[in-house]
């Protein structure tokens, strides 16, 4: 099982805010149940194999790989006989899934495009759950329900991917500034693009400012803490426990839902 306590808060929050712009919009499927067990299991699985595939394919760490890639492959053909259309989204899971595993077999998984690649995989989980198919997406995009997603897709990419580089300044490249520049830079930049949102959001979205308000408060502190807790932890010599950060991302996911779950309700 993963042990990284923010890994769970960017597994199942897309995935949340995805269903309740669904149920929003008066729609609840069993489909929806199912494939929020394959997620979960499909991801067990890929994190099984990266184990597997980063041991160089020891024997020993195969038999969680069989266990979850049976169970994924079942949980996957039931959710297909529920909703034929998920077959589309291979399309865009599959190029993310293979830079995923090749970068654990490189034994760099912990690349930044390993993170992102990670990252953009569960940020895609709104469109899955709310569209009848990928190609339903984007025939969809341009009216304001669709546009929404995508909204709550952006969003969660800043934070998540921004979380990768705010981690990494305060564990593995604690103490290298530059990428406390780097986590700086990507937050400032969704903070700005927040702020410059409001007619966009008004206009073509239909939401109103108090969504436009809460997000650029939210990078923004995004933003301060991505500058301030390393130049107080590390960048002096001490250290914060990789639970403590975990724990930490999972209130900051419960404040940017809140916001999200605004924007669809």
């Amino acid at each position: 099982m993963p042990s990284q306590h923010g890994a769970w808060a960017m597994l199942i929050a897309p995935y949340l805010l995805g269903l309740i712009a669904t149920i929003a919009d008066g729609r609840f499927e069993l489909a929806d149940v199912v494939l929020f067990a394959f997620w979960m299991v499909d991801y067990f699985a890929f994190f099984a194999t990266s184990l597997w595939l980063k041991s160089r394919r020891k024997p020993r760490y195969f038999p969680p790989v069989r266990a979850y890639v049976v169970a994924s492959s079942v949980l996957g053909l039931l959710t297909l006989v529920l909703q034929p259309s998920v077959w589309s989204w291979v399309l865009a899971f599959a190029p993310l899934l293979a830079v995923g595993l090749y970068s654990a077999y490189q034994r760099d998984e912990r690349s930044l495009i390993s993170g992102a690649t990670t990252v953009a995989a569960a940020c895609l989980m709104p469109a899955v759950v709310y569209a009848d198919g990928l190609f339903d997406f984007f025939d969809g995009l341009g009216e304001a329900p669709y546009d929404r997603i995508a909204l709550i897709m952006l969003a969660c990419f800043g934070y998540f991917f921004g979380t990768v580089l705010y981690v990494k300044t305060m564990i593995r490249e604690r103490g290298h500034l530059s990428y406390v520049v780097a986590s700086v830079a990507w937050h400032a930049a969704f903070t700005i693009a927040a702020f410059l949102s409001r007619g966009l959001l008004r206009e073509q979205l239909l939401v109103g400012d108090g969504v436009w308000l809460g997000l650029v408060l939210f990078f923004a502190v995004m933003t301060v803490r991505s500058l301030a807790v390393p130049m107080l932890w590390p960048m002096r010599g001490k250290t914060l426990s990789a639970k403590s950060l975990g724990i930490g991302e999972i209130f900051c996911t419960i404040a940017l839902g809140a916001i999200l779950i605004a924007a669809v309700v």
